[in-house]
């Protein structure tokens, strides 16, 4: 009789400490959100999407491939809206960390160019309301953060970083 009061009790506690997600996967880590496009599509542009480097694009030498932690898959010309998230719409998904630049980016060029010349920035992540500097996005472990939402706006584009035409 002793046996089964301790297994009841074992199962009670084991009900009681479980967790309280039940049996779940941990959620996967990156972002999510919309890029609303405004006015007309330039003829010039071959691709466009969206970018995340890791830190500030200060010098044309900011821009490159040790900086660069993100890219979209291509986002379709003529697009409106564009809901994306990172997690499934990337040739590599990010990871978590800190990042200090991301950008909707087009290019004139039909392949794949890491050269800064090749790139327009149509629009730019702010944080809240501040659009006197590119917003920070930070990702912790696990965590999908939501609504980094940007506008490119092709008649009112963002500063454009060092090292364009």
């Amino acid at each position: 009789m002793g046996k089964k009061y301790l297994n009841i009790s074992y199962l009670i506690i084991l009900f009681f400490s479980g967790c309280d997600k039940g049996i779940s996967p941990e959620e996967q880590t990156g972002f999510s959100g919309a890029i609303t496009f405004l006015g007309e599509w330039p003829d010039s542009v071959a691709r466009t999407h969206l970018v995340v480097f890791k830190d500030p694009l200060n010098s044309i030498n900011d821009f490159n491939a040790f900086n660069l932690r993100y890219v979209s898959l291509e986002i379709p010309y003529g697009t409106r809206t564009y809901k994306y998230n990172s997690a499934d719409s990337a040739y590599v998904p990010i990871n978590a960390g800190v990042y200090s630049y991301v950008a909707v980016a087009q290019s004139k060029t039909p392949a794949l160019s890491l050269e800064r010349k090749d790139w327009v920035v149509a629009g730019l992540y702010y944080a809240g309301n501040n659009i006197t500097k590119p917003g920070v996005l930070a990702i912790p472990e696990n965590t999908m953060v939501r609504d980094i939402n940007i506008i490119a706006d092709f008649n009112n584009p963002p500063p454009q970083p060092p090292g364009g035409d």
